[in-house]
């Protein structure tokens, strides 16, 4: 019940997400003859065709619509059934709020996981009639930095929503407080720790993708994808301890 509510809250913004990125998907890989010639004179780093699949879906504007579609995908919560005088009926549920937390959390987890996924048949696929080869490993490994770099950026605007009862209050701080985060992140006495989330789910970090070729290094540490879905949790468990807080 409480999974099948939090679904039916954000259904239409997944679709839309979805739709987004395997559009963008498919269109940088069916019209990349058309397309690279602009990307490559704007990016002299592009000199193939696995540096274009990165600088436009896996490094660039897709990875940053998926950005947006996290932040998006955590609005909801008790604010707005309060809005659509429905919060009686929520908090009649037989379910603590701490439950009802964790269920839209969830949800919202999986709908990351499953926008995370995407490219990785939209991409191959859309090479593959295109006539590239790019192999499905490459698509494989950012799977688990776009999962859990997704999952973070979904955990920020999650807890603005229980700490703000307008959605528009709670995206446009959810929005602004991701980028002083990006923007903080990118200061000398941080960058050394390697905190720039985009950085992380783009695979430039100095243990996943070598920066000239774009192509994965030997080594592929766990460490930053741990730290950022513990970041995660830790967000949804403060915003699960001030909603039980809350004044109905």
């Amino acid at each position: 019940m409480l999974w099948y509510k939090a679904w039916r809250e954000s259904r239409a913004r997944f679709a839309i997400a979805a739709a987004i990125i395997a559009a963008m998907c498919l269109v940088y890989t069916l019209f990349h003859a058309q397309l690279y010639p602009g990307i490559a004179q704007a990016h002299p780093g592009v000199r193939n065709y696995t540096q274009y699949i990165h600088w436009t879906i896996f490094g660039g504007a897709t990875r940053g619509i998926l950005q947006l579609s996290c932040l998006l995908l955590g609005l909801g919560g008790l604010h707005r059934d309060r809005k659509q005088n429905t919060l009686g009926f929520t908090l009649a549920l037989p379910v603590g709020r701490f439950s009802l937390v964790l269920s839209r959390a969830a949800v919202g987890t999986l709908q990351v996981l499953a926008l995370s996924a995407l490219p990785l048949a939209f991409v191959t696929l859309g090479s593959t009639a295109a006539g590239q080869h790019l192999p499905l490993d490459y698509a494989i490994r950012f799977f688990p930095l776009w999962a859990a770099g997704g999952v973070f950026t979904f955990a920020i605007s999650f807890v603005a929503s229980v700490l703000f009862s307008s959605e528009y209050v709670a995206l446009a701080t959810s929005y602004l407080a991701y980028i002083f985060y990006l923007a903080a992140t990118r200061h000398p006495a941080f960058s050394r720790f390697h905190l720039h989330v985009a950085d992380f789910m783009s695979g430039v970090f100095p243990h996943y993708l070598d920066r000239s070729t774009k192509l994965w290094t030997g080594a592929y540490d766990l460490a930053p994808i741990a730290g950022f879905l513990a970041a995660a949790i830790a967000l949804v468990a403060f915003s699960g301890f001030v909603t039980s807080r809350q004044d109905a």
